[in-house]
């Protein structure tokens, strides 16, 4: 299964724009890149779990 990368990576400019010579959109591009450098050293949350997680307190009470 394939990765989904929420961070930019530091060479991504603007849409079109990237600092590598490359066609760069975020959204396709830029997340299959061989080149790609994340900005920031970020944990990702799985936005799954945190919501079920907040589901799960407003039932208990």
């Amino acid at each position: 299964m394939a990765k989904y990368r929420e961070i930019p990576c530091k060479y991504y400019v603007a849409r079109g724009e990237c600092r590598k010579g490359r066609d760069a959109s975020h959204k396709n591009y830029c997340q299959h890149c061989d080149k790609y450098c994340p900005r920031a050293r970020v944990k990702c949350r799985n936005k799954k779990k945190q919501y079920n997680e907040k589901v799960r307190r407003q039932y208990v009470t």
